[in-house]
């Protein structure tokens, strides 16, 4: 990684990277606090799931307007743009976020999705913009920057173990009502129990503070990255947009991998590496393969990216809001270490993403089994029932990510189109999962919400 770079600039790739996720993972991470205090409560998730599909639009008007300018490099001012839409918009949910007004009728928190719209336009169109400057920085900074991105959704995630979920406890409280019969009082007391909330160790609104520093802090490296002097040696020679660049085909060494052989170093490229892929997969993919794998990939997203997430509040919050918070966390943690996990080790068999794909349809199956039965869900009652969901939950996105990457390295076998088809039938997934979740808990309400007391 470290060969024929500079340190400093890995540095700054790095930051630079954490800023293409970490505010709408920071959000999705304050939801334990958050549906506890606004007007959607347990249905906040199905909103905020919806809100960010819509928020697709951001990458496709990219894809517009650089076909429209292809002699201009649109990905630098779109970066700048992206990293201080997202720094202003973290600012303003730590002052607005409990900001509500009525809307046919009904409270809603206008600020917050407002907000969360943009978060998710800008984390969105990073994917492309983002990725479309590093290919004017040196090949060896690009493994950099994926460890960037994966840190976007570990640093939330830390900091909101860190900051705890608070306490829910329930207070006895109770009523007197005086009657007049035949002019004598009666008193008679009723007795009953309502919530009361103890805050984490720090507030909702610090943390998004500390998320306003974190993309300020990305935004700085960026512009030192992007407009210091002594760091253009670090830019690929005569580079003047992504065509001219993949014109000719040229052999990019990105990963060195080590191998220890009597004491020795010796050196891989991944030309070799993904020769040795080839051979042990002996052909690419037939087309009935790719057909599969692509409806596969539209599957796992249906369940990973939108679905669950839709109704993951009544999975969790029945057994407890410590539960949730864990579960939001710790899933949050999982998905990098799933990619992390298939570099050393990825699947390429059909078969066995099969079998992976059913473990992981079953682990789901049971949270939205459980999601059914709120506010009774399997074992609410027992101590055993809150750790079972977490362990499930986590299991589950963590298998389901391993497959999906899995399906990647497969189609790559068979070319560009095929990659290009696995992120179409990603983002239809996640779409249709949006939508069923949508449906199934605002408008039919199939899922009830469990009292806190």
């Amino acid at each position: 990684m470290f060969r024929d770079s500079r340190l400093i600039v890995h540095i700054l790739v790095c930051l630079f990277g954490i800023a293409s996720w970490i505010d709408i993972n920071g959000l999705w991470v304050e939801l334990p606090l958050m549906v506890t205090k606004l007007p959607e409560a347990w249905s906040l998730p199905s909103y905020m799931i919806v809100i960010i599909q819509v928020a697709n639009i951001g990458p496709l008007l990219f894809v517009i307007l650089s076909y429209m300018n292809k002699g201009k490099r649109l990905e630098v001012g779109t970066s700048i743009l992206i990293i201080s839409v997202g720094l202003v918009s973290c600012i303003l949910l730590a002052i607005f976020w409990q900001e509500t007004t009525i809307i046919a009728g009904k409270y809603h928190s206008t600020a917050l999705l407002t907000l969360n719209f943009f978060l998710a336009t800008v984390d969105c169109t990073s994917s492309l913009a983002f990725l479309a400057f590093m290919a004017s920085l040196k090949a060896q900074y690009l493994s950099t920057y994926f460890i960037g991105e994966g840190l976007s959704g570990m640093i939330p995630s830390l900091a909101a173990l860190g900051q705890g979920a608070g306490q829910i406890n329930c207070i006895n409280g109770s009523n007197i009502n005086a009657t007049m019969v035949n002019n004598t009082w009666f008193n008679a007391t009723s007795y009953f129990t309502y919530p009361m909330y103890e805050e984490p160790k720090f507030s909702v609104q610090v943390f998004f503070f500390i998320l306003s520093a974190m993309m300020l802090l990305s935004l700085t490296s960026f512009l030192v990255l992007k407009y210091h002097p002594s760091l253009k040696s670090e830019y690929t020679k005569n580079f003047t947009s992504l065509d001219k660049y993949t014109e000719k085909p040229v052999e990019v060494v990105t990963i060195t991998k080590f191998e220890t052989q009597n004491g020795e170093k010796k050196h891989k490229s991944v030309k070799q590496e993904m020769d040795r892929e080839l051979k042990s997969t002996n052909a690419a993919p037939t087309t009935t393969t790719i057909v599969i794998l692509l409806f596969t990939v539209a599957w796992i997203n249906f369940f990973t990216s939108s679905f669950l997430l839709a109704i993951q509040t009544y999975s969790c919050l029945p057994y407890d809001i410590e539960v949730y918070h864990l579960t939001v966390t710790l899933t949050n943690i999982a998905n990098p270490l799933a990619c992390f996990a298939a570099m050393f080790y990825t699947i390429y068999s059909t078969v066995g993403i099969a079998i992976i794909t059913c473990f992981g349809t079953a682990l789901g199956s049971y949270i939205i089994v459980a999601a059914a039965m709120s506010p009774s869900p399997p074992l609410v009652h027992h101590a055993s029932g809150g750790p079972i969901m977490v362990t499930t939950w986590v299991l589950c996105i963590f298998v389901l990510t391993y497959a999906k990457v899995g399906v990647a390295n497969v189609l790559r076998l068979s070319g560009r189109k095929s990659l290009i088809l696995c992120g179409a039938f990603t983002q239809i997934g996640s779409f249709i999962g949006a939508i069923v979740g949508y449906i199934v808990v605002n408008i039919y309400a199939l899922f009830v919400d469990a009292p806190y007391c």
